[in-house]
């Protein structure tokens, strides 16, 4: 077993070059898609603590256009959905729409909160998908870090046909590894949220396909959860309907981005240009 060195050293962001530029670069990205894109900024999707997200419609005046979730990382802890507005690059102008979420963070909510908070603002998304020229058959949900383990977990527990596919950008899937960390000392994660919400090491029923994504030069925990993750997806008995593939590139997960294509149960394209543990970044 690791030692809560070596997993602190997984799950920090010490010893990162550059980091003051990276957030400095971020922030500029993300007010610059704020100032550029269409955005409806601040909706509740639920009545409790950080439920808010922010929509950025599609481009293209038809309806019927595509929409991306986006789940922000930040170990569950920190970070916000208009952080992450430097995504709308990608998306708009290619006639998707794309809705980055909030959600309560820990340690004044649990686990199952912000689980119980995403899958929320995924049916309000379906359910309003027209109102941005969205089409509700296909909302899809990507995420990173933290957030890719969020789309996993929605994956699992969304309703049957909800969502159209997910990516988990160098997603955590087992948390007993952040117990042993100092993450852990905010977090207070427990035995019984290990146990619950660890999708790596409990039986899933899924009904959509997935990306597992995640940098090549990540750290050694992050590689071998991803591996392990899109290994388990992949057997028979996990789910039915789709198939998961990691794919990466020379890239930690500092500075994760990921794209990608899914077609006929297959991961047909799945990037991450370099990155920083944590967070990803234009």
């Amino acid at each position: 077993m690791d030692s809560t060195g070596n997993m602190d050293r997984a799950f920090s962001l010490r010893g990162t070059t550059g980091l003051d530029e990276l957030f400095a670069r971020r922030a500029r990205a993300a007010e610059a898609a704020l100032a550029t894109f269409d955005v409806r900024r601040g909706l509740a999707y639920g009545e409790g603590d950080g439920e808010r997200l922010n929509v950025f419609p599609a481009s293209a005046a038809d309806s019927g256009n595509p929409v991306q979730i986006f789940i922000h990382g930040g170990f569950w802890k920190s970070l916000n959905a208009d952080l992450f507005s430097f995504l709308a690059p990608g998306f708009v102008p290619a006639g998707a729409a794309l809705v980055v979420i909030d959600y309560p963070l820990m340690p004044a909510h649990r686990m199952a909160d912000l689980i119980e908070a995403c899958l929320r603002a995924a049916r309000w998304v379906v359910d309003h998908a027209p109102g941005f020229d969205g089409d509700p058959d296909r909302v899809f949900v990507s995420g990173n870090s933290a957030g890719g383990h969020l789309v996993a977990e929605i994956l699992d527990r969304a309703p049957k046909g909800m969502l159209r596919g997910g990516t988990a950008i160098s997603g955590i899937f087992d948390l007993e590894p952040v117990t042993r960390s100092f993450q852990n000392d905010d977090l207070g994660l427990t035995g019984e949220e290990v146990a619950t919400y660890s999708p790596l090491t409990r039986d899933l029923q899924f009904d959509a396909d997935m990306i597992v994504a995640v940098g090549a030069n990540e750290t050694g925990e992050f590689l071998r959860q991803s591996d392990a993750f899109a290994a388990k997806w992949n057997e028979p008995h996990v789910h039915p309907a789709g198939r998961a593939g990691r794919a990466g590139s020379s890239a930690q997960h500092r500075r994760a981005q990921a794209d990608g294509t899914w077609r006929q149960g297959r991961a047909v394209k799945a990037s991450a240009p370099p990155s920083r543990h944590g967070m990803i970044v234009p």
